[in-house]
């Protein structure tokens, strides 16, 4: 019986890899035959790259968090720490979120501080955090809204913060929210993607530098808040 329920949830997962990356590839593949025609205008055509381009991105997250997830899975997520500035690392995930967020519409707040916030961090894993925490909150919220990222800069430990106004999290799955496989509910109308990975590659990236992840939400249509305090001697 075990046996069986292993491989029920193998074949789910394929089930849902394919989907996932059946979506972006169909999406490319349309436009790719957009792009052959010859009576495109030049806007048209730029605005057809844009997707191409959102899709090729949303295939090497996905990538990026099933590779992730693989190595958890095996106890093989590692880290290469360095000295950075923790603000180089939000701007570079700002930048790599660009394409869906400027595709929603989305005004995004950095609050930095002005001084350097230097730590011992992998850079790499740490933009992955970031990253998937934007593209969580895009996913989850209207076109048009605002997600606020800031950095507090303190003597022991930096808190970072990424705050949406999206639908928020119901307070039975908050004790679950960073689960392998576990997403919030949406309304039909809303187009979300992923596989419920993301946040739980964002919990392991950040206790593997010692710190600390937790969410919050007030409830649905209250927006969310994911704050992360990561030790200065980590």
């Amino acid at each position: 019986m075990e046996t069986m329920l292993q491989e029920s949830g193998q074949t789910e997962l394929l089930a849902t890899v394919a989907h996932e990356m059946r979506n972006p590839l169909a999406a490319i593949q349309a436009a790719v035959r957009v792009l052959d025609k010859k009576d495109q205008t030049i806007a048209r055509r730029e605005q057809v790259r844009d997707l191409i381009d959102r899709q090729v991105l949303r295939i090497a997250r996905l990538s990026d968090d099933l590779l992730s997830a693989g190595y958890m899975a095996t106890g093989k997520l590692e880290l290469r720490k360095e000295r950075i500035d923790l603000r180089d690392v939000v701007n570079h995930a700002a930048e790599a979120c660009r394409p869906q967020l400027e595709a929603g519409n989305f005004l995004v707040l950095l609050l930095l501080p002005p001084e350097p916030v230097t730590l011992e961090a992998d850079p790499i894993r740490m933009t992955q955090v970031l990253t998937n925490l934007l593209d969580n909150s895009a996913k989850y919220s209207a076109h048009y809204g605002m997600i606020v990222v800031s950095v507090e800069d303190r003597r022991s430990e930096v808190t970072i913060r990424v705050v949406d106004h999206g639908i928020g999290i119901p307070t039975e799955l908050l004790p679950r929210i960073f689960d392998l496989f576990v997403q919030a509910d949406h309304p039909p109308s809303r187009s979300v993607h992923g596989m419920g990975i993301g946040l739980s590659v964002v919990r392991r990236i950040v206790e593997l530098h010692q710190g600390t992840v937790e969410a919050f939400s007030a409830g649905p249509e209250l927006g969310s808040t994911f704050t992360i305090h990561l030790p200065r001697n980590a």
